[in-house]
């Protein structure tokens, strides 16, 4: 009985280690990827008999995944596998780390060669599965291979043109990878990371075997076999790799178009310029400050090089190209030693860009932004994947960094819902559709990562479409008249419901309209200093503007608070009251105010019509501009002269009810700026509306925080209320009655 046990359970595990052999091979070719990466990591910790158990299973992983694919990836990828398989059952690290790249490079090639068959054949489906076994463009934006791919099984693409598409962007990624892989092995040598070195060499192999007749074609017979030799003898002298990157510095896989040649300019321009602007962020004083400005000042610097290295083969001008690559070395110098000097550097790279490619590159943050976006998506799905979750997350803050403000702020004036949706897509999303924060936050399925990047692309498209339509006159005029009057209406609404509150109740406005008057002209012309250094002297990173922008609000709310306090506070008699009023709405007090409800919205303010006057002719922006703001102050003068003609209790209700609400809304906007700041977290609530124009004119999202602030306040502003009205007791006019 018990023999037959221990049979029974031997069978059961023996079928479940069993391949399935439904899987497909491009998921096979995953299971490969991920467990050879995992059996290197094994190789790191102690010999134990744990350890070897471990690796046995993970081997057993591959050997099935291959069998239940074979023969889809051939003999190529069979011997990899069995010198991998060798290498980690004799517990050579330096050896797996080299078979594994091999074994990567292997896999990838005949990938690109089934998807290549797939194409022949339109068949879109297969090829689409099988392009996913592929390295992915790291500076690049969305895939042109896939979306040929998708225009194949649409029928608007013939195979031979998608094949074109397709084969050319994996040869082009394939040659920047290598680039890439020969800049870190030489770093590798130089900092005595034995194992990684011997790993960079096995990625150059397995590159140089992907690239093949298309490299061979490029230098010829005897310059592919004194690449080999260089090869070779980099195994012991590192410095070989120097001569392997002087015999490719002419190399393309392809030619690029002029659009493309453009493109990769501006992306270049971008990543050369965000190498200071995060780097003088993440280091002072010889030491790491910030790590992630720092690691991402560096990050920028190699995607800087990567494309410069795919551009330097087709500029005019060989000389210029030298010269940039060497500002570029000199600044990741500088920056692997947290050194200075790295200003000047990145100041005259940029300026050789220009002189390179033209004026035409300098004004392109918006394309750059489109391209650059979709590539940190995918690179976040990669990450994911690998089940690098600090990574992600880093890569969402950087994806998000692309989005706002190149993108959200050129939108904003269009279409400020979409904005506003496509911006939570990035953090905490909605209950019902979790965004890319929350996702990552409970390490979720990558599924459910994938889909949401997928949708936020798709998105983007829609982003692009609508932005790049010429607007007319018209709707210039009225997008110019909506964001002054959106951002102009809470300011001038609060202001003239506080002086009338003032005014209806003795105290004469005359006396605070100087403070007034200062506190608004202070802010508009801090707004358009903080505009100008943020242009000129530093830059303003995203999640800085938005901690600005909700500490902004946050004081405006508790000034705004306080003074309604005031305005609802308890006395003995009307004398009392006003005495009471006048000490707390003081000049100083109201100019506070008017200072902080103005700062908060004239510094996004200004960014908006800067988007705006892109695209937009002059006079219909101002003349937008002109009707808005009248619409805006109309509004405050009705708020202000209606005191004037409304009975003394209503018009108190009124104006002390319009003031509240302003402070709930300040304080949920508040409250969200933090939280889009990163400082904060955010729980999206299923029990809330998640409707547009509660969002944008209200300040209130559905999202737990900024929702429990409110709720807050509601209960501070209006426990007073009644107490007031029962003390008061000589001004009846001003309670309600009791029921």
């Amino acid at each position: 009985m018990t023999s037959l046990l221990r049979f029974v359970i031997a069978l059961c595990l023996a079928l479940l280690a069993a391949p399935l052999h439904a899987e497909t091979p491009w998921a096979a070719g995953e299971v490969l990827r991920s467990e050879a990466g995992r059996v290197e990591r094994l190789l790191y910790r102690p010999d134990t008999a744990e350890r070897s158990r471990a690796l046995a299973r993970h081997l057993q992983t591959m050997q099935a995944a291959l069998a239940g694919a074979d023969p889809a990836f051939g003999p190529h990828v069979a011997q990899e596998l069995a010198a991998f398989q060798a290498q980690a059952e004799a517990g050579a690290a330096p050896g797996v780390a080299r078979a594994r790249q091999r074994l990567w490079g292997a896999l990838t090639l005949a990938a690109r060669e089934q998807t290549l068959a797939a194409i022949a054949r339109a068949d879109a489906e297969a090829a689409a599965n099988w392009l996913t076994l592929r390295d992915y463009a790291r500076a690049s934006g969305d895939t042109a291979a896939a979306l040929a791919v998708q225009a194949l099984g649409q029928g608007t693409m013939t195979p031979k043109a998608v094949r074109q598409v397709v084969e050319g962007e994996l040869l082009t990624v394939a040659a920047s990878e290598l680039r890439l892989a020969l800049r870190r092995a030489a770093d590798d040598a130089a900092a005595g990371h034995r194992v990684q070195y011997t790993g960079g060499l096995g990625r150059i192999e397995g590159l140089l075997a992907y690239l093949g007749e298309n490299l061979q074609g490029a230098l010829g017979a005897e310059g592919m076999a004194a690449l080999r030799a260089d090869l070779a003898r980099a195994e012991t002298d590192p410095a070989a790799l120097t001569q392997i990157k002087a015999r490719l510095a002419g190399y393309a896989p392809v030619a690029l178009s002029a659009d493309e040649r453009l493109r990769r300019a501006r992306l270049l321009r971008r990543f050369t310029a965000l190498v200071w602007e995060e780097y003088r962020d993440g280091v002072r004083d010889g030491e790491i400050s910030q790590p992630m400005e720092y690691n991402e000042a560096r990050l920028f610097a190699d995607r800087a090089v990567m494309i410069l290295s795919d551009l330097a083969p087709q500029m005019d001008d060989d000389g210029a190209a030298a010269r940039l690559a060497g500002l570029l070395a000199q600044a990741r110098d500088r920056m692997a030693q947290k050194a200075d000097g790295v200003e000047p550097l990145i100041a005259e790279a940029l300026a050789e860009i220009d002189r390179s490619f033209g004026a035409e590159v300098a004004a392109g943050g918006y394309e750059a932004a489109l391209d650059a976006l979709p590539a940190a998506l995918d690179e976040l799905a990669l990450m994911v994947q690998s089940g690098d979750w600090s990574g992600a997350e880093l890569k969402r803050l950087e994806a998000y960094s692309w989005f706002d403000p190149d993108i959200e702020q050129r939108l904003v004036p269009r279409a400020p819902a979409m904005a506003l949706r496509l911006e939570a897509r990035f953090w905490e999303g909605t209950a019902a559709r979790p965004g890319l924060g929350m996702l990552i936050a409970r390490q979720a399925d990558p599924a459910l990562l994938r889909a949401e990047i997928d949708g936020i692309k798709s998105d983007l498209a829609a982003v692009k479409a609508r932005i790049e339509v010429q607007p007319t006159p018209f709707g210039s005029a009225l997008q110019s008249a909506g964001i002054i009057f959106r951002e102009g209406l809470e300011a001038v609404l609060i202001l003239a419901a506080l002086l009338a509150a003032l005014r209806a109740e003795g105290l004469a406005p005359a006396r605070f309209r100087p403070a007034l008057s200062f506190g608004v002209g202070l802010a508009v012309a801090g707004s358009f200093a903080l505009w100008g250094a943020t242009r000129w002297l530093f830059s303003l990173s995203t999640l800085a503007r938005e901690a600005l922008e909700g500490g902004t609000a946050l004081l405006a709310a508790v000034v705004l608070i306080w003074l309604v306090l005031g305005i609802g506070g308890s006395g003995g008699h009307v004398a009392a009251f006003r005495a009471r009023l006048a000490r707390v709405a003081s000049p100083l007090s109201v100019g506070v105010l008017a200072f902080l409800v103005v700062f908060r919205e004239g510094f996004e303010t200004v960014l908006f019509y800067e988007a705006l006057l892109v695209d937009a002719a002059h006079a219909p922006v101002l003349a937008g501009l002109a009707f808005g703001a009248g619409a805006a102050l109309f509004a405050g003068w009705v708020v202000f002269a209606s005191g004037r003609k409304l009975p003394l209790r209503l018009f108190f209700r009124a104006t002390t009810a319009l003031l509240a609400g302003l402070a709930v809304m300040l304080v949920g906007a508040g409250v969200r700026g933090l939280q889009t700041a990163a400082l904060i977290g955010a729980t999206p609530v299923a029990w809330f509306p998640d409707t547009d124009w509660l969002q944008l004119w209200f300040g209130l999202f559905p999202v737990a925080e900024p929702l429990a602030a409110q709720a807050a306040v509601l209960v501070i502003l209006l426990t007073p209320w009644r107490g007031m009205c029962q003390s008061v007791a000589t001004r009846r006019d001003l309670c309600p009655p009791e029921n």
